[in-house]
């Protein structure tokens, strides 16, 4: 198997496995927060999609994220950033602000997005280092220092930038895109489940 063609098939595991982890979420799990420190749910899954969508189409590919498109940019979703560096109270308000099908919808159109994408590249791209820095200077949701503060961290980040002098493409796809959603697949998994053996 090549690599494009394993991304493609992770990135449709990590989506499957939204459409199951969270599809029949009712709009009081979505907004409840069960224990101290962890997210509602409706922002995790807000969170899932945009990552996404920032990682592929800004990080990446620099062209604007399906979010500004229409119909999305219009849409419940279209809060500004990703989720990254918010603080807890922003994250209830987009719990409380999104809604299931929307937020799947979107979710559905940046994965479709995405695949096309990908179909259309070789393996060559994804050694390729990205100026990510020029491509959010446009955006000042991605210029708060919450974000850069988080996004300009981690394990992944500095391996990256010690052995590459940069986070190539294929960063971007492996950990924002994939490995990152299926922790907060986890996460939905076992808050959910928590919920409805009434842990509160």
């Amino acid at each position: 198997m090549k690599a494009i063609e394993m991304l493609r098939q992770q990135l449709d595991t990590v989506h499957i496995r939204l459409h199951h982890s969270a599809g029949d979420l009712t709009s009081d799990e979505m907004a409840r927060r069960v224990l101290p420190g962890v997210n509602p749910l409706g922002f995790i899954v807000w969170h899932m999609a945009r990552s996404q969508d920032w990682a592929i189409n800004t990080a990446i590919r620099n062209v604007p994220e399906i979010i500004t498109r229409v119909p999305w940019r219009d849409a419940a979703v279209a809060i500004p950033g990703i989720g990254t560096g918010f603080a807890a109270a922003e994250a209830e308000a987009v719990a409380r602000h999104v809604d299931l099908r929307g937020l799947l919808a979107y979710a559905d159109a940046v994965h479709a997005d995405c695949l096309e994408w990908l179909d259309t590249q070789d393996e060559a791209m994804l050694d390729e280092i990205p100026d990510v820095a020029a491509h959010d200077a446009p955006h000042p949701e991605y210029r708060t220092p919450g974000f850069r503060a988080e996004m300009g961290s981690g394990p992944e980040h500095d391996d990256a930038v010690g052995r590459k002098g940069g986070q190539p493409a294929w960063l971007f796809l492996t950990s924002v895109s994939i490995t990152h959603l299926h922790r907060h697949l986890g996460e939905v998994d076992l808050v959910r489940d928590l919920m409805r053996r009434g842990f509160s």
